[in-house]
């Protein structure tokens, strides 16, 4: 598969964050949890983005199958390691869950991630480079 990053194209807001695909428009976190808050639904579920750039300041919460394919996680200044977040309890309060959501040629800024042990071991282990 050949990398579409990084991403070069003008900004483009995400017209309705409530769709299920995204493709090349870029989107703040809050406002697309907050958009399916609105809705009832506690986290953001059941999406695919392509080709998208995401906002924070926000921690996501990694949840069941979420992947991450062509995927910058964004500027680990040194160490992706640094991108990374471990709950000290049982629980991640203030972050933004995902779950079935699919990431495709995506970029983050300034965006933290944290989920299963397994999840930060996974990417604890990438490189700086995009990753499938």
């Amino acid at each position: 598969m050949k990398s579409i990053l990084p991403i070069n194209r003008a900004l483009a807001d995400a017209s309705d964050l409530n769709a299920t695909t995204f493709e090349n428009v870029d989107i703040i976190l809050y406002e697309l949890y907050s958009a399916a808050s609105a809705q009832g639904v506690p986290l953001v579920q059941g999406r695919t983005f392509r080709g998208c750039r995401f906002q924070g300041p926000a921690i996501v919460l990694v949840s069941n199958g979420v992947t991450f394919t062509d995927t910058n996680f964004g500027d680990g200044r040194g160490s992706i390691q640094n991108l990374l977040v471990r709950p000290v309890g049982d629980k991640a309060i203030g972050t933004i869950p995902m779950r079935d959501c699919h990431f495709i040629g995506c970029e983050f800024y300034g965006v933290g991630f944290t989920g299963t042990d397994e999840f930060i071991e996974q990417v604890s282990a990438l490189t700086d480079k995009p990753k499938a």
